[in-house]
């Protein structure tokens, strides 16, 4: 099994924190990079043929995969790398989904995989990708896609399937109006995860068609998949009833950090079992000095003077005497002054909030639920 992971996007929803990287470059829950899930799942489920696909600000994300992934040689059977729009067929960029993987049919022609597995690079989830296979392989699928359950008023945000009993696909809509129903649980439908196993010479074939249609917006969801349902393709939905995240706007970034904080968290980070890999700079141990903590993830290097509630504090943050920080989020060497109030904000990387200052509600970006995000750098 040859692994693809959809890593070019630009991330437009997550501004700006996509400022200066690409969406799966960009920090999660502390320590992590949101690609650190995507490919911890290949690792731990002895997938180790991988390449990324990537396109704007890539070098924040491909310095973490030379840091925190290089630890594969190709010529004893593994690899982890990323592969550029290479203007192959044209000097332009990837258009959409399927286009990424039209200009990369060199890339499996070399490989030779009998299926591939496309993943996107910008989900948080922890899935054992084997039983997803088992399932591809033994309905002599053409195409399997991982799909999740979601309450029907919910699915209006995604793609989604009707399907049989079997779970073979009978149709398919992005953003319905009204979701297909899912047998069974009339009350909830079956939501397209973005991640996909074909048959390699269907995939070439499909993509390949769709790059020769010139009204095509040239992506899986819109274009490819519901041309295979009409011809007839052996399509199926395999359910994966685990968390997942699709990380595609500020708010929906803000709310998995604070699922990561409930107890149970919806994915158990000290699980060793399930170990998500990551790289973090030679940081000392975190220091609370005469603060107070609480229910909190604090990383590596951390300072803490004063108080910290409900929040995520990536490596060398500083929080000074008398300062508060309440259902946040903090990314690496924010500083926030003495007698400063942080609550209900995103702070990036080497944020300074000055001393007795009150970040609540308005930021540099506001979103639609009122949390308040100032860029990298940025003095407060």
């Amino acid at each position: 099994m040859f692994v693809m992971i959809l890593a070019g996007g630009k991330g437009e929803r997550l501004y700006p924190l996509t400022r200066d990287r690409a969406k799966p470059a960009v920090p999660f829950a502390g320590r992590y990079r949101i690609i650190d899930f995507a490919l911890s799942n290949c690792i731990n489920s002895g997938l180790t043929r991988i390449v990324l696909l990537t396109q704007y600000k890539s070098i924040s994300l491909d310095r973490h995969l030379r840091l925190a992934w290089h630890i594969f040689h190709y010529e004893v059977g593994g690899c982890i790398y990323s592969i550029p729009a290479q203007h192959r067929y044209g000097e332009r960029w990837y258009e959409g989904t399927a286009d990424a993987i039209f200009q990369n049919i060199y890339t499996l022609e070399q490989e030779k995989p009998e299926h591939v597995l496309i993943l996107s690079g910008d989900h948080v989830y922890a899935m054992d990708y084997r039983p997803f296979i088992s399932f591809h392989l033994e309905n002599r699928a053409d195409l399997t896609m991982g799909a999740v359950l979601y309450p029907r008023k919910e699915a209006r945000r995604f793609g989604v399937f009707e399907v049989d009993k079997e779970m073979r696909v009978l149709n398919f809509a992005e953003k319905p109006r009204e979701p297909f129903p899912f047998p069974g649980k009339k009350s909830h439908s079956l939501v397209s995860m973005g991640i996909y196993i074909f048959k390699t010479e269907v995939l070439v074939k499909r993509v390949t068609e769709d790059a020769k249609i010139k009204e095509s917006s040239h992506d899986f969801g819109k274009d490819v998949i519901p041309r295979m349902i009409k011809e007839k393709d052996r399509i199926f939905t395999f359910l994966f009833e685990g968390y997942w995240r699709d990380i595609g706007t500020l708010d929906a970034y803000y709310e998995a950090h604070q699922d990561f904080l409930r107890d149970p968290p919806p994915i158990d980070l000290h699980d060793l079992s399930w170990p998500i890999r990551t790289y973090v700079p030679p940081y000392p141990p975190a220091r609370i000095k005469g603060g107070e903590v609480k229910n909190s993830c604090i990383s590596e290097g951390c300072v803490i003077l004063g108080k910290v509630y409900n929040s995520f504090l990536s490596p060398g943050v500083f929080v000074d005497e008398d300062a508060v920080v309440k259902d946040s989020i903090l990314l690496e060497n924010a500083r926030v002054g003495k007698g400063s109030v942080v609550e209900r904000a995103i702070l990036d990387k080497e944020v300074r909030v000055n001393p007795g200052r009150v970040v609540k509600g308005k930021g540099f970006v506001t979103t639609e639920k009122g949390v308040a995000v100032y860029p990298k750098g940025m003095e407060v």
